[in-house]
């Protein structure tokens, strides 16, 4: 049998403190053609993972890597360019007036709010992606006046211009009416499909959120890994209760999931 392909991501042993155990002997990695779904409640260091995957904070022990390049080892800001991230935050950072297709086209270089216009070549990358995402009657709109749905998917397009090995939704459907929600759901669905798909890791409290198309789960619970693997494994009644410390009851019916707290 010929070696699996290597993980695009590798988290081995991370420990991370700030005052206090935060992350606790993290071990987790993520193969090509896997799509993830990190899953837990409040305080339980999803945040802080994913700070630590992306570079805007450094573990206290361990090794992460990602493709080929280590954190500490290899240019961080070269690693970063690797694993992208989409998440509520960035909306603050980018002017209102800011042209959508610049918006999108900014993903390149890992840049926000351009000082020249983008090429004609970005341009027209931006557009086919914007058409892609169902969103072409966007391509002349400025960011500001865009639905949080629209702004959702303006920052996936623009994290796929950079071609990431992986790329990280944090609470992706945060602010989305329940119409919304689904629309943007479906959208994720197919992205997942496209040939050029980055590995897919969604950040959620929400199992209601978890598709059909993610095939792998990693449960935290305090600081640490409570399970990690495929899907149908981990995602148990029995697990979600001890995650969530709490009893509850997990359904599942046509590829979606839905949580009851019992009692």
């Amino acid at each position: 049998m010929p070696d699996p392909a290597p993980p695009v991501l590798s988290v081995r042993n991370v420990h991370y403190r700030r005052g206090r155990p935060i992350l606790q002997g993290i071990d987790w990695e993520v193969r090509p053609g896997q799509h993830w779904c990190v899953l837990g409640p409040n305080g339980c260091g999803k945040t802080s993972l994913i700070n630590l995957i992306t570079g805007y904070d450094s573990a206290t022990e361990g090794v992460i890597q990602v493709g080929g390049d280590t954190f500490g080892d290899s240019d961080w800001r070269e690693v970063r360019k690797r694993v992208g991230l989409v998440t509520n935050t960035l909306t603050t950072f980018i002017e209102p007036g800011e042209p959508v297709l610049h918006v999108i086209s900014s993903g390149r270089e890992a840049k926000l709010n351009l000082w020249q216009a983008p090429s004609a070549t970005l341009k027209r990358q931006s557009c086919g992606l914007l058409k892609a995402a169902g969103c072409a009657h966007l391509k002349k709109s400025l960011w500001g006046p865009l639905s949080q749905g629209e702004k959702q998917k303006v920052l996936i397009c623009r994290a796929l211009m950079a071609r990431f090995d992986v790329l990280i939704l944090d609470e992706p459907c945060a602010g989305l009416d329940p119409v919304a929600r689904e629309h943007f759901l479906g959208w994720m669905a197919e992205l997942s499909t496209w040939p050029e798909s980055p590995s897919l890791i969604m950040v959620t409290h929400h199992v209601e959120e978890i598709l059909p198309c993610i095939t792998h789960v990693l449960l935290l619970r305090e600081g640490r890994v409570f399970a990690s693997g495929l899907k149908d494994k981990v995602l148990t009644s029995a697990a979600l209760s001890a995650v969530y410390g709490a009893p509850v009851r997990l359904n599942h019916r046509q590829g979606r999931y839905t949580l009851v707290v019992a009692g």
